[in-house]
């Protein structure tokens, strides 16, 4: 019996241990639980705060970014069109003479300086050309940037037609893509002989479509420059600039590229009213010739021609003219005609030369082309009585 009892004692002593040992077990597995409950909240809440701190820095910090790219671009803008440079002149100092350079495109007039502005096409000689690396060592800048100058109002040529010395021309003046009535329109062609002959139209409702047409009664020959200008009311003009070849076999005229890019600046002892022309001579060539076109003036003249002289100077072997007159007032066009034995070639600089991809190109880092993120910054600067757009773009 005391057996029993005994056994029945050590029995409910062991059933309290278990219990004791499953309560123990309980208790650490809630704690447990507990504790990976109390880091999800805590990982949630900073999860959260996280966000909220992203939310609120990220686009601080991108507006702080922005804005000190904003104050850079303005600093770059003063500097390239509303200063002068230095020195002053370099517009008509040749590169390999620039020292202590720094890019400004603004005259002593007060207004763009079209020498200047047309150093900056990339297709002149190397005598002239400015480097854009040497501007951006210049004003020790690290961000890339691009230089466009460009007419509010754009004309262009649709179609044409040129046969037996009859030249039509069909176009258009747009102002951000819209039509413009009653623009002036004055075109020229250029033979190879150095004729010239011009025309004077306006744009109109052409069936149904506002446009022009030009016709130029001119002597048969195998090619043609082509110059338009468009003017809308006192201020805005724009020019294009084309070249018709015949092909030696048969009777259609087509148009291709030029040969090669004079270069114009301003004649010192009579600027604003005649300029200096330079080009690198061909080696078998005889002769060239320079004309400038412009819109009619009030006396009726619209042009005027020079014959230019050989010359080996510090540039190369150059041909040259010098007090070639020019309107005071609007933009021209000056065409050089070059005979080399029985070929001719040809070539021309507006004045201004415009920084676009119709005309001188963009000043700019050859990545220009693909880069897609960028700020840029558009004021009108007047040249020449003329107001032209200038942007620049920065990134």
């Amino acid at each position: 019996m005391q057996k029993i009892k005994g056994n029945k004692e050590l029995k409910e002593k062991n059933k309290k241990k278990g219990l004791k040992a499953f309560l123990k077990g309980s208790k650490a597995q809630i704690r447990g639980v507990d504790f990976s409950l109390a880091l999800l909240i805590f990982v949630i809440a900073f999860s959260q705060v996280i966000i909220v701190l992203s939310n609120l820095l990220i686009p601080s910090l991108v507006q702080m970014e922005t804005y000190s790219q904003e104050q850079e671009l303005n600093k770059l803008y003063s500097n390239i069109f509303s200063s002068e440079g230095n020195p002053s002149n370099w517009g008509t100092i040749a590169t390999a003479s620039l020292t202590d350079f720094r890019l400004g495109l603004m005259g002593a007039n007060g207004d763009l300086d079209f020498t200047k502005i047309n150093r900056l096409t990339n297709d002149i000689s190397s005598y002239w050309t400015i480097n854009y690396l040497n501007v951006k060592v210049a004003y020790n800048m690290i961000q890339d940037f691009a230089v466009s100058i460009y007419s509010p109002i754009s004309i262009s040529i649709n179609d044409y037609t040129a046969a037996f010395g009859e030249i039509n021309l069909y176009g258009e003046v747009n102002e951000h893509q819209t039509l413009i009535e009653g623009a002036e329109i004055w075109a020229f062609a250029i033979d190879n002989n150095n004729n010239v002959v011009s025309n004077y139209t306006t744009t109109k409702d052409i069936s149904g479509s506002i446009s022009f047409r030009a016709t130029l009664i001119a002597p048969e020959t195998d090619y043609y420059t082509i110059v338009v200008f468009a003017q809308v009311g006192e201020i805005y003009q724009d020019y294009i600039v084309k070249r018709l070849v015949r092909e030696s076999s048969g009777l259609e005229y087509y148009f291709v590229d030029f040969d090669f890019r004079p270069f114009v600046k301003e004649n010192t002892n009579s600027p604003g009213s005649a300029i200096d022309v330079t080009v690198e001579r061909n080696v078998l060539s005889d002769e060239a010739h320079a004309i400038v076109v412009f819109p009619f003036s009030d006396l009726g003249v619209d042009h005027h021609k020079q014959n230019l002289t050989q010359e080996t100077t510090a540039e190369g072997d150059i041909y040259s003219g010098t007090g070639i007159s020019i309107t005071t007032n609007g933009l021209a066009v000056v065409v050089v005609n070059e005979r080399a034995e029985s070929t001719y070639s040809a070539g021309y600089i507006g004045i201004p030369m415009f920084q676009n991809s119709i005309h001188g190109g963009i000043f700019a880092h050859s990545s220009f082309q693909d880069q897609q993120t960028y700020i840029s910054k558009t004021k009108m600067f007047t040249i020449r009585n003329v107001l032209l757009k200038c942007q620049i773009w920065y990134w």
